[in-house]
């Protein structure tokens, strides 16, 4: 049974140890994902949910991304997006084995090794910087300091 939602067909299912289903698009940034992130990732199709990836091959070496996030909505990166959208691309043929993946935040280099292990490089950078106190939690977690 061919699955899809409005413009949306035909997705990849790839578990990363979380569940993506991603779709290749002429221009991932035409699609509404704010819209349809949310409709799909609640599809009864997904009883536990899932992260919905929108992907444009530029090239055998590049993968234009966006991703709704289960439980986030849109995400300016997703590590595990880039690499099940990789490998997805890469098992239709649509890339070579190791692929430069753009997101919002910034690029990362997915290598699918011939050992079946996935290899994703990039920048790190701080995002956020804070502190709490762990009293104002409860005891339960203010003792687990102690």
């Amino acid at each position: 049974m061919p699955v899809g939602w409005e413009d949306l067909a035909g997705p990849a299912a790839v578990n990363v140890g979380n569940p993506h289903a991603i779709f290749f698009v002429p221009d991932c940034d035409a699609v509404d994902l704010a819209r349809l992130g949310p409709l799909i990732e609640t599809d009864p199709l997904f009883p536990e949910r899932v992260n919905v990836n929108v992907a444009t091959v530029e090239s055998r070496s590049a993968i234009r991304l966006r991703v709704w996030e289960r439980g986030a909505g849109l995400t300016l990166a997703c590590g595990t997006g880039a690499c099940a959208t990789a490998i997805a691309a890469m098992r239709r043929g649509l890339t070579e084995r190791t692929v430069r993946v753009t997101l919002p935040g910034g690029p990362l280099t997915i290598a699918w090794g011939a050992d079946n292990h996935i290899l994703m490089t990039g920048p790190a950078t701080e995002s956020f910087r804070g502190s709490f106190d762990p009293a104002a939690y409860g005891p339960d977690i203010a003792g687990a300091r102690a």
